[in-house]
Parts: structure tokens; sequence; C-alpha cells
């Protein structure tokens, strides 16, 4: 039975909880259902670090929670294509930890709930067979999670990759690794004494060689090694052009499930941070939300086609990349890449990659 005023939540991740909180402070009952034991997303994946770029007090306005605290300044970010070292701006570029750790943006989250006095049920996953039979109001936020993209009948692609993460003492940093061997590639961040290392592709597997690739890189160039390795394997919301959707099944979708992250390099994190205020006002204003909802994801359509049918035909020539980006020099590629950066965020709706802002 529909409890009035009471509004259920699936995911306890980021816009998740953002969602339950706005929705709190306006005076509903909120629960929030995980299938994880406790907070801070899949365990499969967290601890991790993530880079992202933010407008960050814009976007603190809007949903309404001071979240400086948990993003901090990058220092420095490379851009490699093979071996080839191209530094690129780190204006406007954050840090985040996703984990259930104090220094974690999800812990921050997690506290505001509990004083704006959000329940929360875990070890309870959104069930297929209940989805018929939930309230209107009801929010998902179930993040990467395969199951319920098939429930709701979400289009997804299938992703693969090898992980490694663990503790480090370096200072906020990552690269980005383009190689042949991946569709797309290899990713590191260090942030709160920790660090995630992603090699990753969409809609092919990563072969032992694709890794082998990447760790004679890091050997080689940057003078790192790590161990652990493993190998995992996900869906992510980007098969169709309009996979951005508020609301399915008469339920209200909630960050990364909604669709709402940057087609091109998958920024997810600004994306999830508005939705979790977009899913709470679906609740109250269906039509604004909805507004707000197109606004933010306005451009999507657009960066999946240039994507699919401009970017991967390039993406097997790095080759290429890398002779014209040596013949250019770092400072002239240094200076196209921030073009194509500016230019990139004057059309994204996103806020954080766009400096649209949450106005």
């Amino acid at each position: 039975m529909v409890v009035e005023g009471k509004v259920i939540v699936y995911g306890a991740g980021i816009s998740g909880m953002i969602a339950a909180f706005n929705l709190a402070r306006e005076g509903y009952e909120v629960v929030v259902r995980d299938r994880e034991e406790g907070f801070g997303g899949s365990r499969v994946f967290n601890p991790s670090t993530h880079v992202t770029p933010l407008d960050l007090e814009a976007t603190s306005e809007y949903i309404g929670i001071d979240i400086s605290t948990a993003f901090h300044p990058m220092e420095s970010i490379d851009l490699f294509l093979h071996d080839y070292r191209i530094p690129l701006p780190v204006a406007g570029s954050y840090a985040v930890e996703r984990s259930s750790r104090p220094t974690s943006l999800d812990a921050l989250l997690y506290r505001h709930c509990l004083e704006a006095g959000v329940s929360f049920e875990f070890g309870r996953p959104l069930r297929g067979e209940e989805v018929d039979s939930l309230s209107p109001n009801t929010i998902i936020a179930c993040g990467l999670n395969p199951e319920a993209y098939d429930y709701l009948g979400v289009p997804y692609i299938h992703w693969y990759a090898w992980m490694a993460r663990g503790e480090s003492s370096k200072p906020n940093y990552a690269w980005n690794w383009l190689d042949e061997s991946v569709t797309e590639y290899g990713y590191i961040s260090f942030c709160n004494g920790i660090y995630f290392n992603l090699l990753f592709s969409y809609g092919k597997e990563v072969d032992a060689l694709a890794l082998e690739r990447y760790q004679d890189f890091m050997s080689r160039v940057m003078d790192m090694e790590m161990d652990g390795w493993e190998y995992i394997q996900g869906a992510v919301p980007l098969a169709v052009p309009d996979n951005p959707r508020l609301f399915r099944k008469n339920l209200i979708m909630c960050g990364t499930i909604s669709g709402a992250m940057d087609p091109f390099m998958g920024f997810g994190i600004s994306g999830a941070l508005v939705t979790g205020k977009v899913s709470a006002l679906a609740v109250t204003n269906k039509a604004k939300a909805e507004e707000e909802f197109a606004r933010f994801t306005r451009n999507f359509a657009r960066v999946f086609q240039f994507k699919r049918e401009v970017w991967y035909g390039l993406r097997p020539r790095v080759d290429l990349m890398e002779e014209l980006a040596r013949i250019l020099g770092p400072q002239r590629s240094l200076s196209l890449i921030v073009e194509g950066i500016r230019r990139g965020r004057k059309s994204s709706a996103i806020p954080g990659f766009g400096p649209l802002g949450c106005h």
C-alpha cells in the first residue's frame, strides 16, 4: 500500500542519496534501499577514485549540499598517445573518492541524509517482480546494475576492464592512455591516499595482451608496478542516442541509469549529482523536472553520434595521432586540446563538463 508522503529510493549512491536528502528536507518520509550491505556503491568497483570537470560552487548550490570538502583540485593530468605525453589543463577538474570511507563523497552524503531523517535498508535490491507494483514516486538510482536495466527496459552496452587499486601517497594526479588494444582508454587517478586504475573497452573483451601493453607502458614510462589486477565487466546505458530518460515504466530514473552522463569520455559524476536533485523535483513537479532533465542532457544525442561516427573511426589509429602530436610538439598539441575542450564544454549541457552552471 502506498503511504502518502512516503518515497522509496532504490540505490544508496551519489544520485540516490541526493534525491533522498532533498525530499526529506521537504518533509517526505524517505527510505533508501540498496543491494549492498552499506553505502558507498558497488563493492566490485569501490573504493575508487575519479576525476571530473565540475562547476563546484554552482553544483553545490543546485543540489542543496556543500560538496566542496569531497572534491580536490587536480595537480596534474596527462594524456598519453602510446608513450607520448601531453599535459592537460587542470582548471576546473577535481578528484573525488567513491567508497564508504570517511573521506569519500558517499560518506558526506550519507551523513547529510541521516541528519535529514532518511532511513536506509541495506541488503535490499530492486526485484523484477515488484517493478510494476511500485508507486510512481519511486526513484530508481541503481547505477551500473544490468539487472535493473533489464527490469526497466534500459538499453545498454557491455563493458570489460582490468582493474587495480590500492594505497598511494601520490598527490592528486591522473592520466588517460590511448592505445589500439582497447576501444576506450587506460585510466588512473590518485586521491585521499588511494589509487584506482582501469583499462577498459565498450563492447569488446580486454585480453591479457592489452593488459601487458598497459603494464609495460606503466613500467617504462611512469616507473610504476602494480599487482592485484582483477578482470571485471558490467553494463552502461550508452547504447542509443535517446538513452537519457527521466521516466521509465512510470518510475523516476536517477543518476547513471537515467543516462545523464557524457557519452564521449564517460563522465558520470556531474550527471549523478544534478539528477539527484531533478529526480526529487519529479516527485513534486513532474513538468519542471522534465524541463530540467532535458536541459542537462540536451546534447547527448549529438555527442553520442560524434563518438560513434567520427571518434571510433579514428581510435584504431593512435599511431597517426601520436605521429601528428610529435610533429606539432606538446605545446601546439596542448593548445589544440584546450580549444577542443573549450568548444566541447560550450556545447555540453551537463554542469561540470560545461560552464552552463545549474541555474
